[in-house]
């Protein structure tokens, strides 16, 4: 019983859905605090969209980098990426910043449920 064990547990993972997201990062007008200014959006909005999933199904980002001369990356907060922790973002940390004008695309298996809504 316990060597079926592992099939069984990507059994679960392969049943889930793919979920895809297409995020342009680039500067918007928005006023978090009450006073307008430029601020960090993703495509075109603030504040940023959410990403819905569900344990099991495999999330892919492909994020474009439109910061005119910043670095960038996403970090999913929250988010257990078993085997897949290159893909957790922090810029300098589990990934290098993505560089104005380029892309990069994240994709992971979500492990546990969660709710973050920063």
């Amino acid at each position: 019983m316990l060597k079926s064990m592992p099939i069984l547990a990507l059994a679960l993972f392969a049943l889930g859905d793919t979920v895809t997201y297409n995020f342009d990062v680039g500067f918007v007008t928005a006023a978090p605090d009450g006073f307008s200014r430029q601020v960090i959006g993703i495509n075109s909005q603030w504040p940023c969209p959410v990403i819905e999933a569900t344990v099991g199904d495999t999330v892919v980002v492909h994020v474009t980098n439109s910061l005119g001369d910043e670095t960038t990356g996403l970090h999913f907060h929250g988010i257990d990426q078993k085997g897949s922790q290159v893909m957790d973002g922090p810029s300098g940390v589990t990934q290098c910043p993505i560089p104005p004008g380029s892309n990069f695309t994240y994709t992971f298996v979500v492990g546990q449920s969660v709710q973050h809504r920063d």
